[in-house]
């Protein structure tokens, strides 16, 4: 796949942009930040009804609802790009471990279409949270168990090295800890780097529930964002005490690596 893109070909259009990452990255509270601007239209993890739900999926640890057997993503590729048509701003949040097993023509399009970043943090501290999650899920009737697919750092360097070697897009990162550290200068850096407006408005908020969710989505996502739901602004970091299982060692081995050269390219 070789995508030629003009220069300035994000300046005069409508913006699309996508925060890639991997579970418990602090995504959703990034993504939160967005929620608050009037100008923006939220994208929460669009594609995961495709490798969940539908016929496609690759998982069925979630349960079952026919009415999105299928949802595929180009439907998701529509319905985000007919918001484009009448938002300044669109956000997409969401792992690529949802997309890349669908990589079509269609997908690389879109990714060629869009803004593409990326956040990361430590495996260490993405294990602790999955760890601590696991009662949450149990108790709500899901499997708490994932694959090493679905600890996302594999798919996350596959999407990084698409977007900056086929797409040849200036790599965008951001490092969990730091935005969690400071983010009012994070925010102000990667507005920068977009090409929008840095407005204070992203930086408190007063629900910390990035929206009203289904019945059968908000068992899920209370599972995963508690903390989120229960704050007005974005936290510093905690230290977190681990204890890698050894089923885990190889992936998270493996996910440390790519942490590393992604690091590399984080701004500030």
């Amino acid at each position: 796949m070789n995508i030629n893109l003009p220069k300035n070909h994000f300046k005069e259009q409508s913006k699309i942009i996508a925060l890639w990452g991997a579970p418990r990255c602090v995504t959703t509270a990034f993504e939160k930040t967005f929620s608050q601007r009037p100008d923006t239209e939220i994208f929460h993890e669009p594609f995961s009804d495709t490798y969940y739900f539908s016929k496609w999926r690759r998982s069925n640890r979630f349960g079952d609802y026919r009415d999105k057997l299928n949802h595929d993503c180009a439907t998701v590729i529509k319905e985000i790009q007919l918001k484009a048509q009448v938002m300044p701003i669109v956000f997409v949040k969401d792992f690529p471990f949802q997309v890349l097993p669908y990589l079509d023509e269609n997908i690389q399009e879109f990714l060629g279409s869009v803004i593409n970043t990326f956040i990361i943090r430590h495996p260490h501290e993405v294990l602790a949270s999955l760890y601590k999650t696991k009662q949450k899920l149990i108790e709500q009737g899901f499997d708490p168990k994932f694959t090493e697919e679905e600890f996302g750092f594999n798919s996350l360097y596959k999407m990084f090295q698409i977007v900056t070697k086929e797409l040849r897009q200036q790599p965008i990162v951001v490092e969990a800890n730091r935005f969690r550290q400071n983010p009012k200068k994070i925010l102000i850096n990667y507005c920068q780097q977009i090409e929008i407006t840095f407005t204070p408005k992203m930086l408190t908020w007063e629900n910390g529930r990035l929206k009203q969710w289904n019945p059968h989505e908000a068992k899920i996502h209370d599972c995963y964002h508690e903390t989120l739901n229960n704050t007005t602004q974005i936290n510093p970091p905690k230290e977190i005490n681990l204890q890698i299982r050894s089923e885990h060692l190889d992936m998270v081995e493996k996910a440390v690596n790519v942490y590393n050269k992604l690091f590399a390219y984080i701004s500030t």
